[in-house]
């Protein structure tokens, strides 16, 4: 049995102990975060974060860069794993993450899979990044709609969840929370998450509330401990590690404190 055969092995226990009130779920959180912090290649949401600031901001890689990466390779999964008939049905919101969404958009529409990419959310708070994939997408032919309150989501074969990313860290609520009970409610063949599925704590694989249950996440750069233990492990099925581009460098300076 290797280390993080055995770690897994111990989270799973934690969680009996849990379910049989043995221990609370504060007690959980703090040992199970522990024994996940130590397999190999696994770091928080938060230090994942904290990386890609470092990644950009001090060595200078492009956050564009970065995100084409991620996109790529979640495209790439799917373009490993299903074919072109396959319907996509990419749910986004206005953050980093729907960029990323986005993103996958324009590659799969251009690989010749038939997308519709749907996002929640309010366009004034649409970031930076966001903005420039949906002008790309656009270029290539696509079309974005918005989600409302009282719309139903249309038949799809293969749902991508790109709502939420790595820094969610409270409640779902609103629109946001019938969106994400509306797609986890919806029948299809497959749910690929991006990163981690929206509505999970990427930190301490909490439920905010509501989430959306992958089949598989596609995440980046290194494991996540909130996909590991918590409600993280069900709802996020098979996890699929992406290198992106990120450097070790930006891992070990986040851990040390340089910058």
């Amino acid at each position: 049995m290797t280390n993080d055969e055995l770690f897994i092995q111990q989270i799973e226990m934690l969680d009996t102990f849990l379910q049989k009130g043995s221990i609370s779920n504060e007690q959980y959180l703090k040992s199970a975060s522990v024994l996940a912090c130590k397999m190999k290649g696994c770091i928080s949401g938060t230090q994942a974060a904290a990386a890609d600031r470092i990644a950009i901001d001090v060595l200078k890689i492009p956050s564009l860069t970065l995100m084409e990466n991620a996109s790529f390779q979640a495209a790439e999964y799917i373009r490993e794993h299903y074919g072109e008939e396959k319907r996509v049905l990419i749910l986004c919101g206005t953050g980093n993450n729907g960029a990323d969404g986005v993103c996958i958009g324009r590659m799969l529409l251009e690989s010749g899979y038939p997308v519709r990419v749907l996002v929640c959310g309010n366009p004034e708070k649409e970031t930076a990044e966001f903005r420039i994939q949906e002008e790309r997408y656009k270029k290539a032919g696509g079309e974005i709609s918005f989600f409302h309150e009282n719309d139903v989501l249309p038949e799809t074969e293969l749902l991508v969840d790109a709502v939420f990313g790595t820094g969610l860290h409270r409640p779902v609520s609103g629109i946001y929370r019938t969106l994400i009970e509306a797609a986890d409610a919806l029948r299809t063949e497959e749910k690929i998450a991006v990163d981690i599925p929206s509505g999970i704590n990427s930190d301490t694989g909490e439920l905010m509330g509501a989430g959306i249950k992958a089949d598989v996440t596609v995440t980046f750069g290194k494991n996540k401990t909130g996909l590991l233990i918590g409600e993280g492990r069900k709802y996020a099925g098979h996890v699929e590690v992406r290198e992106i581009g990120i450097p070790e460098e930006a891992y070990v300076k986040n851990q040390t404190g340089e910058m």
